[in-house]
């Protein structure tokens, strides 16, 4: 099965036409050759532009010099009116900082301890869910938002909220792809930054209160008794000189978390959901493993790990759908690579939109083939090509969170629905802060007959 995917342009020159659809989408700029080259550039106005496919230097950047390349400026222009100075953007002592703050907030609320809430959102999620036609976007938004937002604060999320973020957000990243780009042609924004911020005031002002509510009822050593993310945030200490995290600090962290937790999560069900859809087969051989697993009883956290199917479709889908497309660094020093002159200040992308679906690294790269990574997965690609939530001291701190909370939800579904595909012409990938479909995605609901098992 070949599912949605980009045309890649047969224009190696993208003239107005081709800067107007970059702007919507900048998947819209990969040629066919992107996807089997080692190295790439392109000059822009504002900057000259490597794209590194080399898995080897993939390592380099990312896990062995990853001081040499630090996060690139522009990725902080992108984000910072929604997040703030969080470890998304910073660099040097104050993300160090700021991950070692974040190291301690995650393993006071650990895995474990949140999976009752995760459950609970679950839950609430079927009790929202009907069967007939289900807009997939929206409702991975609103479960996955709900589910960090207990994590954080211990609440849940209210759908009029949940749908106010929701709509906020994908203005925003409309918004935030085109004022980018156009600085990177070095062109004025046109009011457009200002709409932006407009739409990131709403999310943020909402997580906001929410955190001033806790600093102005609870004291760091109150704190240290709550199971939630917010109450580790708080207690944490820093090493050097045991400083706690101001309000407005813990405020980036928390707009940060609420955004990579909800966001590329939802972004990556909402494809699992549609790939579910197309493969019945599939979904019975998944619920075959969960009634194994579970022998009719409800999941525990320790049988998370034992879904190996359902674990091996999530890696598969995040290859061909990896939420966060490309990682953005920049260049400390002149210097070669592959025999190209680097130059200080250079932008050096790392896209694993590219390096998952290298012709070189993987076999019939644009096939869906969740078997690539089951039970004797027969892929062989380098390290350095599959990295849906990054690589080295960088990497996504919520990779164990996202996959548990993956098996929680699709798990959950398919016991209780089967899926169809929905009404609709077939989705647009279209690629932006996240990789979405640009008119969304439906699915139609079946139920299942209760205590009907799996398989």
């Amino acid at each position: 099965m070949i599912p949605p995917r980009p045309e890649p342009s047969s224009q190696r020159r993208l003239g107005l036409r081709g800067f107007a659809r970059v702007a919507h989408s900048w998947l819209d700029a990969l040629t066919a050759r992107s996807y089997d080259m080692l190295m790439g550039h392109f000059w822009l106005p504002a900057m000259r532009v490597f794209v590194i496919n080399d898995p080897a230097w993939v390592e380099r950047i990312l896990v062995s010099e990853p001081q040499h390349y630090p996060k690139h400026r522009h990725m902080h222009e992108a984000l910072e009116p929604l997040i703030g100075s969080s470890p998304f953007t910073t660099n040097g002592p104050l993300w160090q900082r700021q991950r070692a703050m974040l190291d301690q907030a995650f393993g006071h609320a650990r895995l474990g301890r949140v999976f009752p809430l995760m459950q609970a959102a679950c839950a609430d999620m079927l009790g929202r869910l009907a069967p007939g036609e289900l807009d997939v976007d929206g409702a991975m938004t609103h479960v996955t938002a709900d589910i960090v937002y207990r994590t954080i604060f211990s609440r849940p999320l209210r759908g009029d909220e949940a749908e106010r973020l929701f709509d906020a957000f994908t203005r925003y990243q409309r918004l935030s792809q085109r004022v980018v780009f156009l600085k990177l042609l070095r062109l004025p924004s046109l009011g457009l930054g200002r709409r932006r911020q407009r739409h990131a005031a709403v999310i943020r002002g909402f997580l906001a209160q929410r955190v001033h509510e806790r600093f102005a009822t609870l004291a760091p050593e109150q704190e240290a008794l709550g199971a939630d993310i917010l109450a580790g945030l708080r207690s944490a200490q820093d090493a050097q000189d045991g400083s706690r995290l101001s309000e407005t600090e813990a405020l980036d962290q928390i707009c940060m978390l609420f955004l990579a937790g909800h966001e590329t999560s939802a972004s990556a069900l909402s494809w699992c959901l549609y790939l579910l859809a197309e493969c019945p087969e599939l979904q019975d051989s998944l619920r075959a493993e969960w009634q194994g697993v579970t022998g009719g009883s409800e999941l525990q956290a320790a049988d998370v790990r034992r879904l190996a199917r359902l674990h091996a479709l999530f890696r598969e889908v995040l290859r061909l759908y990896p939420p966060v497309g490309y990682f953005p660094r920049e260049a400390t020093t002149d210097h070669e690579i592959r025999g190209a002159r680097v130059r200080r200040g250079d932008a050096l992308l790392v896209m694993p939109w590219l390096l998952h679906r290298h012709r070189r690294w993987w076999t019939e790269p644009d096939a869906f083939d969740p078997g690539r990574f089951g039970p004797g997965g027969h892929s062989q690609h380098p390290k350095g090509a599959y990295l849906p939530f990054g690589l080295g001291a960088r990497a996504c701190i919520g990779a164990g969170f996202a996959q548990q909370e993956a098996a929680l939800i699709l798990g959950s579904l398919l016991q209780r629905f089967e899926l169809h595909p929905g009404s609709g012409p077939t989705p647009r990938v279209v690629g932006r802060l996240t990789v979405r479909s640009d008119e969304g995605i439906r699915v139609r609901l079946v139920p299942r007959p209760a205590g009907v098992a799996g398989g």
